[in-house]
């Protein structure tokens, strides 16, 4: 990815709110490069070894059973019905949340 201006500022306002644990929502035109941002922040921090991330890529075909295991399914038990991720933090990255126009077929 090469910085830019707002690359940079957008990589230092997400590493601020992560760092003290406040939920964040990127929004803004479709293809201006929010996801490539988040992604690649969110890898920097994960190489440190302080964070689990875990990716939803949100679609017409996406079920909340789909997402419930996509989330499960990186964390660790930590008791019997608790999960977690053991001495990380998790982050999770939710792509592509719209509330697209209903078509004339109901999709």
């Amino acid at each position: 990815m090469v910085p830019t201006v707002d690359t940079t500022k957008y990589a230092f306002c997400l590493e601020t709110l992560l760092s003290i644990e406040k939920p964040t929502f990127f929004t803004g035109n479709s293809g201006v490069g929010k996801s490539v941002v988040i992604q690649n922040q969110l890898q920097q921090i994960k190489d440190k070894g302080a964070l689990v991330i875990i990716t939803i890529n949100m679609s017409a075909q996406t079920t909340s059973a789909k997402t419930q295991q996509g989330i499960q399914d990186k964390l660790e038990k930590k008791k019997r019905t608790i999960l977690g991720a053991i001495g990380k933090k998790v982050a999770v990255f939710v792509d592509d949340i719209n509330m697209p126009t209903v078509e004339t077929y109901g999709a």
